[in-house]
């Protein structure tokens, strides 16, 4: 698509970053009937999509697709619905049908980014935002007006005004940096290879399926064409010792295909190289730092194995047009949005976090993750609710409420069927939410 470029200084919203979460907000604000600019450093003609991406959509987010005009990109030749299976230490945790069996529509979606970027950007244009591609914000100031923004750009410096700014420039925000916003990191100990093949079956239903591992998981999406994803989220050490392009392609297939209830890989023909990182610790910022709100990456970059990336981009978006819906842009009503976006995103989006990054560690309760996944596999309703749970349709606290309960029945049965193990051996005591929380996975 070609970059439009504007002479108007004057805006009611400026949209640092372009990629899922800063589109998805200049679309909607756009939609309600603002002037609204994107600024974004990197050049489209070059980078016109994300490529370190599993592409994954959970079903939370995928209606917010609809909302933004990209309802065509959910036909079966832009994507793949799919629901999840989870391979489990306690046995399969699968659903009838979607995410949820009684709520219609529940699927999850393999999105390609390669797809998504390009028509979010013309969605972008058709909504009349305007689009500054290899622009970069050197400094911000606020006045009483709103902020001055000075960007650099092929054509030479410029200063823009705007009432509103919002950082969506990732993981690496240069505007946290200008704002003096430090994130809180938290460690991941898990690295990750990710490729395209062809040659691989398709299961029927095309599910998306997790299989845990030892200390890893494995995960299998379909795609359009006949393609296949394979991501591989595995202890550090296991990837560092598979060296050389050829062997770790070799090693990396031979993983796949020795995993119990794996896809077979022995027709598989590889249609990329093998990607990934060897480090990405999970990263947490204040969705609101003065009168800046943050969104996507730019708030919050989780551990990839979670799979909330792309989800969680457009759900912020989402939380922050809801948020402004019906207020002027004058000081009251920006501080009044913002003090909601915080509100909403703390209650929606940050119940999540420590449950992600508790799984980022290796090292687990290797009894109690058989027992509770179990307990689960066992149990339909506490099934559904853990699909719910990893697709972010739950909040953590209400299924843990339940699991507890079910983890006191199962310690009460070993204790009535005269089992000798610890649990049975006095009055149950369920181990308590925080390491619920380090246990469930939250893929």
């Amino acid at each position: 698509m070609s970059t439009l470029r504007s002479d108007r200084t004057e805006l009611d919203i400026a949209v640092v970053g372009g990629s899922i979460a800063g589109m998805a907000t200049a679309i909607r604000f756009s939609k309600m009937g603002y002037r609204v600019a994107v600024f974004d450093k990197k050049k489209m003609a070059s980078q016109p999509h994300k490529q370190l991406c599993t592409h994954f959509i959970q079903p939370h987010a995928v209606p917010l697709l609809n909302e933004l005009g990209l309802a065509h990109l959910r036909g079966t030749d832009c994507s793949v619905s799919a629901k999840a299976v989870f391979v489990t230490p306690g046995g399969l945790i699968e659903g009838p049908g979607g995410y949820l069996p009684d709520v219609p529509d529940s699927f999850a979606l393999n999105l390609e980014r390669r797809v998504l970027d390009p028509a979010m950007r013309e969605a972008a244009q058709e909504c009349g935002v305007h689009y500054h591609d290899a622009t970069s914000v050197e400094r911000i100031e606020e006045d009483e007006q709103g902020w001055h923004l000075h960007t650099t750009s092929e054509a030479g410096e410029q200063s823009i005004h705007a009432r509103l700014v919002v950082a969506a420039d990732g993981r690496q925000s240069r505007l946290a940096k200008l704002l003096g916003s430090e994130a809180t990191l938290y460690p991941n100990e898990r690295a990750c290879l990710f490729g395209y093949f062809s040659g691989i079956e398709t299961p029927q239903g095309k599910p998306s399926t997790f299989i845990m591992h030892e200390r890893d998981l494995a995960c299998t999406y379909s795609l359009v064409e006949g393609r296949t994803l394979l991501v591989l989220f595995a202890d550090k050490a296991r990837i560092e010792s598979w060296r050389g392009t050829d062997e770790r392609m070799r090693h990396f297939l031979e993983y796949f295909d020795a995993l119990p209830q794996g896809p077979s890989t022995t027709a598989a023909v590889p249609l990329s190289k093998l990607m990934g990182y060897g480090d990405y610790p999970s990263q947490v910022r204040q969705p609101v730092v003065g009168s800046v709100p943050f969104v996507g990456d730019a708030a919050l970059s989780l551990d990839p194995m979670s799979g909330v990336g792309c989800g969680f981009a457009l759900s912020s978006a989402d939380l922050l047009a809801r948020s402004f819906a019906d207020r002027a842009l004058d000081k009251a009503g920006i501080a009044q949005g913002l003090a909601e976006y915080q509100q909403r995103f703390c209650d929606t989006i940050l119940p999540h976090v420590e449950g992600i990054c508790a799984d980022s560690l290796v090292e687990r309760n290797e009894a109690f993750r058989l027992k509770m996944f179990q307990a689960i596999s066992a149990d339909p309703d506490l099934s559904r609710k853990y699909l719910a749970i990893t697709g972010r349709m739950l909040l953590p606290s209400e299924f843990h409420a339940d699991l507890m309960r079910a983890l006191t029945r199962q310690a009460l049965s070993a204790r009535k069927a005269g089992a000798t193990s610890d649990v049975a051996a006095s009055r149950p005591n369920p181990p308590s939410t925080a390491l619920a929380d380090r246990e469930v996975g939250s893929f």
